[in-house]
């Protein structure tokens, strides 16, 4: 790397800073529960020019809530078990493709990756907040899945590509 930014405070040189971890700890000292940890297992991941680590080939989705009791819908996100035509509770490795995205977002989630959160935190007609919109994958799944949602987007480029996948432009 040409460029390496300045190491935080507490850290090492080349240190994994650990920011999925950071930010789910801190919403747990604010009161929040964190209930699982997905990894989302990419088998498709892209190469990355490292040689002194693994290529990373997952990233980590965090079920928090706010409160002790909260909605968790396990039948909508059953997955198929070993044995054919049984079905099982939803296991915390997902290997889900990534998909290729022709707008300037460089960041697109698979559909697949959040259908099965917005079907096991909702009901039809339930509110999403996307406080991270980009491109919009979220209200295309809820729309699909027939849920309302507000997404927050900072920039006003990744908010264009949104509404023109949402057919809003």
């Amino acid at each position: 790397m040409s460029y390496r930014p300045p190491t935080p405070r507490g850290l090492k040189p080349k240190d994994l800073v650990g920011v999925p971890w950071r930010v789910a700890f801190a919403l747990q000292a604010d009161g929040w529960y964190l209930r699982s940890d997905i990894i989302w297992h990419k088998p498709n991941c892209q190469p990355e020019s490292v040689k002194d680590r693994p290529t990373r080939s997952h990233e980590y989705v965090f079920l928090l809530t706010k409160s002790e009791e909260y909605h968790y819908d396990h039948e909508a996100v059953r997955e198929i078990a070993d044995i054919p035509g049984q079905r099982r509770n939803r296991r915390t490795v997902w290997s889900i493709n990534t998909e290729p995205f022709s707008g300037a977002h460089f960041a697109t989630f698979p559909t697949a990756l959040v259908e099965p959160c917005v079907l096991a935190g909702t009901t039809k007609g339930d509110q999403v907040l996307d406080p991270f919109f980009g491109s919009g994958t979220v209200g295309q799944v809820c729309l699909r899945l027939k849920r309302r949602f507000t997404g927050i987007e900072l920039k006003q480029e990744y908010a264009n590509i949104a509404f023109k996948r949402l057919g809003w432009e």
